[in-house]
């Protein structure tokens, strides 16, 4: 079950790269307003720190898989 839960969260985590990954093209791409920018940066800030906690929670699944 653990190894079910902790590939979830690696999938889970591969989606808000790729968020993070494409807001931060936006927050940097000159032709878009500075405002649009800006909020882009920020979402690209969220996405990437809710990518850092599903790889911690696919770690500690895997952990508990290989423990058990």
């Amino acid at each position: 079950m653990e190894a079910i839960k902790a590939g979830i969260e690696k999938v889970k985590e591969a989606v808000d790269n790729k968020k993070a990954d494409e807001k931060l093209e936006k927050a940097n791409d000159p032709n878009v307003k500075p405002s649009e920018r800006l909020d882009a940066a920020f979402e690209a800030d969220k996405a990437a720190a809710k990518a850092a906690e599903h790889h911690a929670k696919a770690e500690e699944h895997k952990a508990k898989h290989t423990h058990s």
